[in-house]
């Protein structure tokens, strides 16, 4: 089973969260009447429009993520089936980016204020239940066609109720809110009273636009049962190779790694054309043995018992090196053959070193400086 039915279940939740806790606390705040206000009347005022904007941000990218799983899952179903492919065509790609924008629009809503910026408020409004209602028609279209491999026609027809529902009442909202703005007469239209004018037209508008929100919510929630039956995994990540990138210097440069081959001398190099499979594979196991990697602490191991002297039967002492020979002349062990590498540059970490302590002793004497300066100041005065 999947997790990504959390993802509607949590937009129902935080959007109706958002809009009661905002408005119970405009209301115990004074700034609102409690006589069926506008959502967004609700988050004009500090401190519920800086929760009422923060909760809407968040639920915004829920329900994005939300619409973008519905996208791949009718795009998946569209893979597989032929008659599912050609009965939508590109309507749910259409849908999606119809839904991205009703997402944008509710965020616009939740940051602009009617009292600040009052077009831009209205322009979110419109994109957040105009674009809304048209991807639930959307989506109740395709609800349809994609029986009986998804869902139920039970679901389909809930859906297409709540999209004449959200149709409906979104007209209502744009028709008397306009008039009853026309006939307002009031100070401040958040605490709008029966003498204000205009006070049946703001009441069914204000009323249209809580039940579209609440439509919003359940068709939201409609998709929770069909995101059960899948499983979304994380995208893939493709690091690109820049050339430009690799013109610095490592910080760390590694340590040389000497690379011994063990094989024994003397022995008889494979012939091509000598001997049959058995032959070949048996001499070559014999006179090759697997390359060992050893790092500098095995090597100056190897190195130090190499050095020692061997003692014979009769109880001579023997070096593998001969005596009175110069360093520069004294060739390597048989089978013992040491790759050569450049060494660590210690002397660089000495000299950061050595120039670390003598800033230390500088700073110190500095320090002590001022501290006896100061002393015989104060002395003095």
């Amino acid at each position: 089973m999947s997790n990504l039915y959390l993802l509607p279940i949590s937009v129902f939740l935080l959007f109706n969260f958002t809009f009661i806790g905002t408005y119970i606390a405009a209301v115990l705040q004074g700034h609102v009447v409690p006589t069926v206000p506008y959502i967004s009347d609700a988050a004009t005022y500090s401190p519920e429009s800086c929760v009422f904007g923060q909760f809407i941000n968040i639920g915004c990218v829920l329900l994005g993520i939300t619409i973008y799983v519905r996208y791949r899952q009718i795009q998946e179903l569209s893979f597989r089936h032929s008659d599912v492919r050609q009965a939508l065509g590109r309507c749910s790609g259409i849908g999606f980016w119809i839904g991205i924008g009703s997402c944008l629009g509710i965020s616009i809503v939740g940051n602009f204020q009617e009292t600040n910026v009052r077009i831009v408020h209205y322009v979110g409004a419109f994109l957040s239940f105009g674009l809304g209602t048209v991807y639930f028609w959307i989506q109740s279209y395709i609800s349809y066609y994609i029986q009986p491999y998804m869902g139920t026609m039970q679901k389909a027809n809930l859906r297409m109720a709540l999209s004449v529902v959200c149709t409906v009442f979104f007209m209502i909202v744009a028709v008397t809110g306009v008039i009853s703005h026309i006939l307002f007469r009031g100070t401040d239209p958040r605490k709008w009273y029966p003498s204000d004018g205009g006070w049946e037209y703001h009441v069914a508008s204000s009323i249209s636009e809580w039940i579209v929100a609440t439509a919003f919510c359940f068709y939201v929630l409609t998709f929770t049962d069909e995101f059960r039956t899948m499983q979304l995994d994380h995208p893939p990540l493709i690091l690109l190779e820049i050339d430009s990138s690799r013109t610095y210097e490592p910080v760390i440069n590694d340590a040389p790694v000497a690379v011994i081959s063990l094989s024994r001398p003397g022995a008889p190099a494979d012939d091509d054309g000598g001997g049959g499979e058995e032959g070949d594979g048996a001499s070559s196991n014999q006179n090759h043995r697997p390359v060992r990697s050893f790092s500098d602490t095995d090597l100056k191991l190897l190195c130090r018992r190499c050095s020692e002297p061997v003692r014979f039967a009769g109880g001579r002492k023997r070096s593998p090196v001969a005596r009175g020979t110069p360093q520069s002349q004294r060739a390597p062990s048989a089978g013992c053959s040491v790759a050569n590498h450049p060494p660590v540059a210690a002397g660089k970490l000495g000299s950061l070193t050595l120039s670390l302590m003598l800033v230390a002793l500088m700073e110190a004497l500095h320090s002590l400086t001022l501290y006896f300066s100061d002393s015989l100041r104060q002395s003095y005065i």
